[in-house]
């Protein structure tokens, strides 16, 4: 969970003691515009460690506003192997031979074989990475899966950055909102 520290906030109630309502408004306002483009950024983030395809990660990430805070979620399933970087690139169309394995790379720089999985198309146009159940050529098959983008976001470097980044982004949106406020009443 990505958490922010309001100390920012506080300061600027102190400053606007005066102004009844004002901190309320004032404090909405600034969420709102530190928020703003923060799936975006997030996005980045992810695809800048991960192997993740960028079109896959807008719909799991949600900004919702409740009163004069904002909460940034990420909502999803783990995710299909075949999403992220792997060799070959496309359904072979014949059986690879014997002790050819696939490679997948889910971080950047942290590829490897996965022994005993193949690429291929379901009869609905799905292409997976799978693997047998067991070692019959005849058994049933079972996907392969990776991390969902809650987890990804998660990930210690990504979590910190976006902690970081939207501190620093609210602490600028408070000190704009409250001297745009002050400057009105200034004469």
């Amino acid at each position: 969970m990505i958490e922010i520290d309001d100390h920012d906030l506080q300061r600027a109630a102190n400053l606007l003691q005066a102004f009844p309502g004002a901190v309320d408004r004032l404090s909405k306002q600034a969420v709102r515009s530190s928020v703003k483009g923060v799936k975006r950024e997030a996005a980045q983030k992810i695809t800048e460690r991960y192997t993740f395809q960028k079109k896959r990660i807008a719909w799991a990430l949600r900004v919702s506003y409740r009163g004069t805070g904002a909460v940034f979620s990420a909502r999803g399933r783990v995710n299909d192997l075949a999403y992220f970087k792997h060799n070959p690139s496309r359904v072979p169309s014949k059986r690879p031979p014997k002790g050819k394995y696939l490679y997948s790379e889910v971080v950047r720089g942290q590829g490897g074989t996965i022994a005993h999985a193949f690429l291929a198309r379901m009869q609905s146009g799905h292409v997976g990475v799978f693997h047998r159940i067991s070692g019959n050529a005849s058994m049933p098959i079972a996907k392969n899966f990776a991390p969902s983008v809650p987890q990804m976001l998660g990930s210690p470097s990504i979590r910190d950055y976006m902690e970081k980044h939207l501190q620093t982004r609210l602490a600028g949106a408070v000190e704009r909102e409250v001297d745009q406020f002050l400057m009105r009443y200034r004469s």
